[in-house]
């Protein structure tokens, strides 16, 4: 059996990092593909171990092309802004390296966290589940008042409700499948409007430096590991708030304005929540992401040695899958340097449009142009793009709070 599990735990990181590599793609679309073909799975271990590995695998690599192209997935869409940014100086190969240290790190921490704290989240979810909407309602202040200046603090509530309306209508519309909304939402909002802006400026891809060298102390890099990984254990049993809803709040109250930082917990938060997500099956008896799930399905009751099991692959996988994101790292930004930048970023937003359509048809089109147009605007109002993320803050405090009903039948919804 071990051969069988070595073997399928391969298999899940060659098909992680073909989906993590493709532009915008995410996982949850391929893994309704994996159950359909269940028959190719001689046992539930076998099929098991391959989730968990394309999972994990998918999470590290999906960072190359958010960094390097501009193309987010749900996930790291906020990865996008602080990622192509040290892109842009040269330093997108340590923007890789961030994400690698925040996702190990973040996974032996959660590792442990889950180790000594497993029996009591059920306790701490029923704990923190009455407040969240206070807690995401204080962030939404801080990130208001974090512009400072009367005029960009004007601006920043609009976009803040803009987008929130904007989300609203979007994830309670049935136009779109739901498991798909978030990718034409996020990808105007974050990606294209990153690289129009890019194109705009005439900006190129600069040769990009191979140094060891991380501009981060390690106390700090420490201290944003650490922070993530609780963030995102925290996220990881908790419904209907997400790696990116957590990212802004851990972002704020974190005060974690300098962009390594940023990239350090982000990516812990992600690796952390996944974990969480995947063993949450044995640890509260509920899935909460699409690899548990789908595991859920083929193993309804997860065992003290089923959960041992998966930690195992999520070890093994990880550190394969870091190798094959450093060098994808080194390698993927030498070749775009050739590449003049202008029709790269044509051929990126070409074929983000063309994703778009294939998933979630003409809607889909609809509901990414109007997101770029928010992502735009907040631009040429000068005040940060995260605040865009109230498409996503402003329906969670309605859906924690209770209103979310209220406010769909006052929208006609």
């Amino acid at each position: 059996m071990f051969l069988e599990i070595l073997l399928f735990s391969i298999l899940g990181i060659c098909v992680g990092t073909i989906t993590g590599l493709i532009p915008g793609f995410h996982i949850n679309t391929v893994i309704p593909l994996i159950l359909g073909m269940t028959f190719l799975f001689a046992s539930p271990y076998y099929l098991t171990t391959f989730i968990v590995s394309l999972t994990i695998t998918w999470i590290f690599i999906s960072y190359i092309p958010s960094v390097f192209l501009g193309a987010p997935q749900e996930d790291t869409s906020l990865a996008v802004l602080p990622g192509h940014r040290l892109l842009l100086e040269g330093r997108g190969y340590e923007a890789i390296k961030l994400t690698i240290i925040g996702g190990m790190g973040s996974l032996i921490i959660t590792l442990i966290l889950v180790a000594i704290f497993s029996s009591s989240f059920s306790n701490l979810y029923d704990m923190l589940r009455p407040y969240i909407q206070y807690l995401i309602a204080i962030v939404v202040l801080f990130m208001i008042a974090s512009e400072k200046k009367l005029r960009k603090i004007l601006s920043a509530a609009f976009i803040i409700l803009l987008s929130g309306f904007f989300g609203i209508i979007t994830l309670s519309s049935s136009i779109v499948p739901s498991e798909n909304v978030f990718f034409p939402m996020l990808t105007g909002m974050f990606g294209l409007s990153t690289i129009i802006i890019s194109m705009k400026g005439k900006s190129k891809i600069p040769t990009q430096k191979e140094d060891s060298n991380l501009n981060i102390s390690k106390v700090d890099l420490l201290k944003f590991i650490l922070l993530g990984s609780v963030a995102g254990t925290i996220v990881g049993l908790l419904p209907s708030i997400g790696v990116s809803q957590a990212a802004t709040i851990v972002s704020y109250l974190g005060r974690l304005g300098e962009t390594r930082s940023f990239l350090v917990s982000l990516s812990g938060i992600r690796v952390a929540h996944e974990v969480v997500s995947l063993l949450s099956l044995y640890i509260i008896k509920t899935p909460r992401s699409g690899g548990s799930i789908a595991i859920q399905q083929v193993l309804p009751e997860l065992t003290f040695y089923d959960a041992l099991l998966m930690v195992g692959v999520i070890c093994f996988v990880s550190g394969i899958a870091v190798l094959i994101t450093m060098f994808l790292g080194k390698r993927i930004p030498k070749f775009l340097a050739k590449v003049n930048y202008k029709y790269l970023s044509l051929t990126v937003i070409i074929f983000m449009l063309v994703m778009v359509f294939l998933m979630t048809g003409v809607y889909g089109l609809l509901i990414v142009f109007t997101s770029t147009s928010i992502g735009l605007l907040c631009a040429h109002m000068g005040i940060k793009r995260s605040h865009c993320m109230g498409c996503l803050l402003i329906p969670s405090i309605l859906i924690f709070s209770g209103l979310n009903g209220v406010v769909l039948s006052i929208l006609g919804i």
